[in-house]
């Protein structure tokens, strides 16, 4: 018998040994990645990182590549809770919470997102390359629907969070202004801050009085509209009939980057021309917005963002048909490789100053289950309405709803990659910011009728 048990404890060891063996991350073998991560750690951990693009990516894709397979291969959590996305994005904010690193680490990663515009880069790569190849039609009858849905979403999350307010004893106005706004106003920079401003203007009050606790309920709405999504995804899996797969709109193909059956040839080039292409596209849409919006010079006391004027000329661009077919193939191919390979070390980025403490001043009950309904409303209300569009109840309740619902531009990355619903990047954008922009005028409103 003892002879049985130590040949079978060797084959045991044997193919454990050969599973891991066949382990890749990054497309590294763990005997090579494993000592690039110690050497990694050991400098950023003396605090002798290289304070520039190159310490920062490097960091990010050796911590978000380990740190995301680990996430993905989490049973349950990689089903149901977001997977590696998710779980990066926390890992990393674990690192900022309990001072695992050190600031100047914190520093280089996080500039590297926001001064040296890591995430603007990854979005507009994201948006150019989804908007060129949809199909034009499709593209004016999705964003000809898409406004109504992201309303509907709003009604039924504005609605439930009155009832529920009404049911814990908050009330149904505190409910609304100090939680459903602030959830569904399009994330801190573009929602909530110009969303206090607006509050202190009203009331005569210092605006950070309603911005402290509004930020830290942003927090937990974003994490509750990750979860959403991963579990929207888990969902379309079990009942196929009701996703598209990353495609919004019942009955068609939403990618048409190629003319009839010609097959389009794309080499580095296209890629090139794909990635310069979409820079071009960024800085023709900041300088619309900065200098000749009418918009945003009649100061109304909100602005459109420039992303929402990239989704508009790329689509006009679509509409034009002026781009050759080959170099909106090489801007598709340039997005999917930051999908692939730049979601992870994105969320490094976008992770590394979320403290993880600011969930505690959330965590009343009142305030989980208000926040919970905004959520849920968001879905609910944006399936609705998305059904007299023809849209997929997946793919409109994850853009329409959740991106709504999420913490703005970062939580739309966030929500797409937990659902692994990237191209869908476009819709996301619209959501947080025309969809931002809607809720500021709806926050004026109702702040002038109920703050005080």
């Amino acid at each position: 018998m003892s002879k049985i048990s130590v040949s079978t404890g060797k084959k045991t060891g044997e193919l454990a040994m050969g599973k891991i063996s066949k382990i890749k991350i990054l497309g590294f073998p763990l005997y090579m990645l494993l000592p690039m991560a110690i050497i990694v750690g050991v400098i950023a951990a003396q605090g002798i990182l290289l304070d520039n693009i190159i310490g920062a990516l490097l960091f990010a894709i050796i911590f978000g590549g380990i740190v995301g397979w680990i996430g993905d291969n989490i049973p349950i959590w990689k089903d149901w809770c977001g997977g590696g996305m998710l779980f990066t994005s926390l890992a990393a904010g674990a690192l900022y919470t309990f001072k695992l690193v050190p600031e100047s680490v914190i520093t280089t990663v996080s500039n590297f997102n926001g001064k040296m515009g890591f995430l603007d880069f990854y979005i507009v790569v994201l948006l150019t390359g989804s908007v060129l190849v949809v199909d034009r039609k499709l593209l004016i009858r999705a964003f000809a629907g898409f406004i109504p849905t992201i309303l509907g979403g709003v009604v039924v999350s504005f609605g439930l969070a009155a009832l529920v307010g009404t049911i814990v004893g908050v009330g149904p106005v505190e409910a609304i202004l100090n939680t459903a706004l602030p959830i569904i106003g399009g994330g801190n920079g573009a929602g909530v801050i110009p969303m206090s401003k607006i509050w202190g203007g009203i009331t005569g009050k210092d605006p950070a009085i309603w911005y402290a606790p509004a930020f830290a309920t942003i927090v937990i709405g974003n994490l509750m509209a990750v979860v959403g999504g991963a579990l929207l995804d888990r969902l379309g899996k079990k009942y196929p009939n009701i996703t598209g797969e990353g495609q919004l709109i019942r009955g068609h193909n939403q990618e048409a980057v190629s003319k009839g059956n010609e097959e389009i040839k794309v080499g580095m080039t296209e890629y090139a021309s794909g990635l310069a292409l979409a820079l071009f596209m960024f800085v023709l849409a900041g300088f619309y917005a900065d200098k000749f919006s009418i918009i945003n010079h009649l100061g109304l006391g909100f602005t459109i963002h420039k992303y929402a004027f990239m989704v508009i000329f790329c689509g006009l661009l679509n509409v034009s048909n002026i781009v050759p077919a080959e170099i909106r193939a090489g801007s598709k191919g340039v997005q999917q490789f930051f999908v692939k390979h730049m979601s992870l070390p994105l969320m490094v980025t976008v992770g590394i100053t979320l403290n993880l403490a600011d969930f505690a001043t959330v965590f009343s009950f009142q305030k989980i289950a208000i926040s919970l309904a905004v959520v849920i409303g968001s879905i609910i209300g944006t399936i609705v309405v998305g059904r007299w569009f023809k849209f997929y109840p997946v793919e409109a309740a994850i853009t329409a709803g959740l991106c709504m619902a999420n913490g703005g531009g970062s939580g739309d990355v966030q929500v797409l990659g937990a659902s692994h619903r990237m191209e869908l990047m476009p819709f996301a954008q619209i959501s947080s910011r025309i969809g931002g922009a809607i809720i500021l005028v709806i926050a004026s409103i109702l702040f002038g009728l109920f703050a005080s």
